[in-house]
């Protein structure tokens, strides 16, 4: 048997246990593809991120977050693997890291919102108001109806008293989404401040309609 075909079997073995749920069966599978002595640069890093993520569903961060280093040691202009390690630093609150991470990715890859999105995320985690809001806004500028990036804009926004931009930002959130309670808790807070409480009672009150009506939702499913 040649060696692409033996690595094209090993590769299939490890998808239709990954498909069949049979998570160990499938490591198995990849590390044994990893261990080919024909495997080339590109293979080993898609092998060691879908490790990762394997490794991720079964609940080990720090042996997805070694399998994903290792893809990027491979491969260092995989943006997919920089994503990976960055998400999951993310996950477990390692802000300053994923910051790293994501601007390695994207420095590969910029046409990804969602990426913009999440580094806006850490640089608010870390109260860098400035930073967040750019890179909320590097994400609108790829999606312009991308509303989680809106509304993390405009709370970005109330942190530092741009309250025209905030309110302008969380305006445009509920026209994209009519049920965001959340966008209409935060719209109705900002409002109190800006001195409109009718408007601001009616935005708290379809907050709060909306909060319960969701729970009730989630409690018959």
């Amino acid at each position: 048997m040649s060696s692409e075909q033996e690595l094209s079997d090993l590769m299939v073995a490890a998808y239709n246990h990954q498909k069949n749920g049979d998570l160990s069966l499938a490591i198995q599978a990849w590390n044994q593809l990893i261990k080919h002595p024909k495997i080339d640069n590109n293979l080993t890093a898609n092998a060691h991120l879908s490790l990762g993520n394997l490794h991720q569903l079964q609940g080990n961060d720090e042996l997805a977050i070694e399998s994903m280093s290792k893809a990027i040691k491979a491969n260092p202009n995989s943006s997919q693997a920089y994503f990976c390690v960055a998400y999951l630093e993310q996950e477990q609150e390692n802000f300053e890291s994923a910051i790293g991470y994501f601007e390695q990715a994207i420095a590969l890859n910029n046409t990804d919102p969602g990426a913009f999105n999440n580094l806006g995320n850490c640089y608010d985690r870390l109260d860098k108001s400035a930073d967040a809001i750019n890179a909320y806004t590097q994400a609108i500028s790829l999606d312009g109806n991308y509303i989680a990036a809106i509304y993390n804009r405009g709370n970005a926004y109330i942190k530092i008293a741009k309250d025209e931009l905030a309110l302008a930002d969380l305006n445009k959130a509920i026209e994209l989404d009519a049920n965001f309670y959340q966008a209409y808790y935060n719209r109705g807070t900002l409002l109190k401040r800006m001195g409109d409480h009718t408007q601001s009672e009616q935005d708290l009150t379809k907050a709060k309609t909306l909060a319960q009506q969701e729970l009730e939702h989630k409690t018959l499913q």
